[in-house]
């Protein structure tokens, strides 16, 4: 999927099967997922994020993990959140489980009784260690580095993992084909007036089964996605941008102005007004 970029330090390492970024985020993404699995550690600042229908508040030292192909939606605090964002290949997972696809892991900081709120903070634990030889900056780093990512992946694995049959996750996958096409053409034509019948006819999908498979695979409608993405541009460019709302708006294709002020206010607790007075009296936006 197409996205923004956030401003970060990266320490990648391919060949190892994962990434590291330390991040500075100054965007919010709409509904997306990822090929690899993702764990968001919040340093400071403050993150939301929405999966499975529910709403996890991240705070500092907090830690989220979003599986393979897990829809989510971000929404980072302002004036500004740090933190490590690591992905995770199944090809360094395969090494050692070459079942893995038939595992779907769940981890976030909610509802954490006994052993898992143990392997939960140990995760947190891993995490931190991980910042620590970022700053150090050894010639051991990858080495130490690769090793906290295994550690981490094998407590979420005893810890935080279900089984799912082979069938289940076939049928994801071609899910997650459909939605990455949608979503696609989406950020390709979010400026101009999208129908249901236009994203329908793009998936070669009935208007109406294309309406319940969208909302059943991303717990949102298809419009309101729609108004989500542009919801994210527009607020880019309050951010960056002197020029008058009412002509940012309109030329992301946002032209119900009720219906923007209700959203943009329901997804970041402020108005277009307050986020730009922020931007203007904050050096990092």
């Amino acid at each position: 999927m197409s996205e923004q970029k956030n401003t970060y330090e990266s320490v990648i390492l391919p060949e190892a099967g994962f990434d590291i970024r330390f991040v500075t985020m100054n965007h919010n993404s709409p509904f997306h997922w990822h090929r690899e699995l993702e764990i968001l550690y919040i340093l400071n600042g403050h993150a939301t994020v929405r999966m499975d229908g529910r709403r996890y508040e991240v705070n500092p030292l907090d830690a989220i993990v979003m599986d393979f192909s897990k829809i989510h939606e971000v929404i980072y605090g302002l004036p500004q959140t740090m933190g490590i964002c690591i992905h995770i290949s199944r090809n360094l997972l395969r090494q050692y489980l070459p079942d893995t696809e038939l595992l779907e892991i769940r981890c976030t900081q909610n509802d954490l009784p006994g052993k898992k709120g143990e392997a939960y903070r140990s995760i947190c634990e891993c995490l931190s260690r991980l910042v620590v030889l970022y700053v150090n900056q050894k010639n051991t780093y990858g080495l130490r580095s690769t090793a906290l990512i295994l550690e981490i992946m094998a407590c979420l694995i005893e810890h935080f993992s279900e089984p799912v049959t082979r069938q289940s996750t076939e049928i994801k996958g071609s899910n997650m084909e459909r939605l990455e096409q949608i979503c696609t053409y989406v950020e390709h034509h979010y400026m101009e007036e999208i129908s249901l019948q236009d994203a329908a006819d793009e998936l070669g999908l009935n208007r109406e089964y294309f309406c319940r498979f969208f909302k059943q695979s991303t717990g949102t409608s298809f419009i309101r996605y729609v108004n989500q993405v542009r919801i994210n541009h527009i607020y880019q460019e309050l951010l960056h941008s002197d020029e008058g709302i009412q002509e940012i708006m309109e030329r992301h294709g946002f032209y119900n102005q009720k219906l923007f002020y209700r959203m943009f206010k329901e997804r970041y607790e402020c108005t277009p007004r307050e986020l730009r007075s922020m931007a203007h009296n904050n050096p990092y936006l």
